[in-house]
């Protein structure tokens, strides 16, 4: 009878735990921070202006720790190409860019780190301004914050070597670059919301375009060289902001999607076509480059798992607490 008690009483502390530690997991589930569901994360893009460098494969390494990954972001990556802005958590990373189609375990001829910070966007651009002509790396912070519906952010950044310094001018606007170097930056010029017609000129060269600047809009304008040596231009998208020609406060209207052509009107009788649905708008990738790949998922919530554990884990612990309590007044009884 003695031998009987005892095997009751060792299966209800068994019980008794066993629903302690359900309970206890379910609880430190549902209190725990969700990985990338709220992690903060920094933007950078990498951009090749180094003319005398061939096309290249891009890989990034980090963030330095144990959760390190490397990736490929880019193959092929020619002078003019950008990426688009990589997601990426706060931490340190390394780039590395080697010969098209080599090993990518083989040592990077060319490399450089760099802190990515929450909250930030960073182009990280390479030019043939480093010591003896040699490949350098420049770091350029990015300010993504958009401007109000009736203006545009504008600003210039000089990757055509070999050429005096350039001058950029917006026709009846303001001066976007003046001597502006090769490996330079200019700032954030704020223009209104239209497309400019725009001017460079570098020492006997002249190129003459139009750049749509869309209100609430960020835009980076690379200058670059073309196969033949003459001066051309990259626009990107920062922040897209709205269509050229959409006014600030517009009226409700039907809006076709960008590019796509004008529906016809319909015959008297029929009822009217519904409007297509307009795509998700892309980062612009200059010729050269490829889509840069994303950062970390945002996930859900904890889930129905916490749930299930408590759900498992009282009952268990109640019933070896009863158990105990009986076997208890029976002993003493």
């Amino acid at each position: 009878m003695r031998r009987h008690r005892l095997r009751h009483q060792r299966r209800d502390r068994l019980l008794g735990l066993l629903g302690m530690a359900l309970l206890v997991g379910a609880a430190t589930l549902a209190t725990a921070p969700i990985a990338g569901a709220q992690e903060p994360t920094g933007q950078i893009r990498l951009g090749h202006l180094s003319p005398t460098t061939p096309g290249v494969d891009i890989t990034l390494s980090g963030p330095e720790g144990p959760s390190s990954v490397d990736q490929r972001i880019a193959s092929g990556a020619a002078y003019g190409a950008v990426t688009g802005y990589l997601k990426l958590v706060p931490g340190r990373y390394t780039i590395s860019m080697r010969p098209a189609g080599s090993d990518p375990n083989a040592e990077a001829p060319l490399a450089a780190g760099l802190q990515v910070a929450a909250g930030t966007a960073q182009s990280l651009l390479f030019f043939d301004n480093g010591s003896g002509g040699s490949v350098r790396g420049e770091l350029v912070n990015d300010d993504l914050s958009v401007p109000t519906a009736a203006d545009g952010k504008v600003r210039l950044v000089q990757g055509a070597d070999g050429l005096p310094p350039l001058q950029a001018l917006a026709v009846d606007g303001p001066k976007l670059a003046t001597d502006l170097a090769y490996g330079t930056v200019t700032d954030y010029a704020t223009v209104a919301a239209k497309t400019w017609d725009v001017r460079l000129s570098a020492g006997g060269q002249t190129l003459a375009g139009q750049l749509p600047v869309g209100g609430g809009s960020v835009n980076t304008v690379v200058v670059t060289r073309d196969t033949a040596g003459k001066l051309a231009v990259k626009p990107l998208a920062d922040v897209a902001g709205l269509p050229v020609g959409i006014p600030a406060n517009p009226t409700p209207s039907v809006q076709q999607p960008s590019g796509a052509p004008e529906a016809a009107a319909p015959a008297a009788p029929a009822a009217p076509k519904p409007p297509a649905a307009k795509p998700a708008p892309q980062q612009q990738i200059p010729i050269g480059g490829v889509p840069a790949g994303a950062g970390a998922t945002a996930g859900g919530g904890p889930g129905v798992l916490p749930i299930l554990l408590a759900l498992a884990g009282a009952p268990l612990l109640v019933f070896s607490m009863s158990s105990m309590s009986a076997a208890r007044r029976r002993s003493s009884g």
